[in-house]
């Protein structure tokens, strides 16, 4: 893959030179240890990278449950709020029935009271009248005088 043309070329650090065959043994060197591990020096990190997209996996899975329960709880809700209408509408009819019962029966009670207060009064007239007739006639006389005035 390298020329070899490297080899008239010094490279100089301090004391010590480099030439171009050491140059090319050392791009060997570098080349065969990274085709005979593809990974190259990523031993160390395809363990973390691993773990962190199972990680990843994991959480993605865990929020999907999450979802579907928040869902189902909002379903469950709202179904409980539907059958809880039907039961307060249930109630108020209910209440409406109850309180038209209580009307009429007042309104019955209001009649029957006045109707007792009449006939009391009329049962009052009878035994005034019941006990002219068994008095003597000029107090009978007097009796039906005030009945016409």
């Amino acid at each position: 893959m390298f020329s070899t043309s490297l080899e008239s070329v010094h490279i100089c650090f301090d004391d010590a030179t480099i030439t171009g065959d050491e140059i090319t043994e050392i791009l060997a060197f570098l080349q065969s240890d990274t085709s005979d591990n593809p990974s190259g020096s990523n031993e160390l990190v395809a363990p973390v990278d691993e773990r962190k997209r199972k990680r990843t996996i994991s959480n993605r899975e865990s929020a999907k449950r999450s979802r579907l329960r928040k869902k189902r709880r909002f379903e469950d809700l709202t179904e409980e709020v539907d059958q809880l209408k039907l039961k307060n509408q249930e109630l108020v009819n209910q209440l409406a029935d109850v309180l038209s019962c209580g009307n009429a029966i007042s309104q019955e009670n209001n009649r029957l009271k006045t109707e007792s207060v009449c006939l009391e009064i009329r049962l009052l007239e009878l035994y005034r009248f019941l006990v002219a007739m068994q008095s003597p006639i000029s107090t009978r006389l007097n009796y039906i005088a005030k009945l016409l005035i």
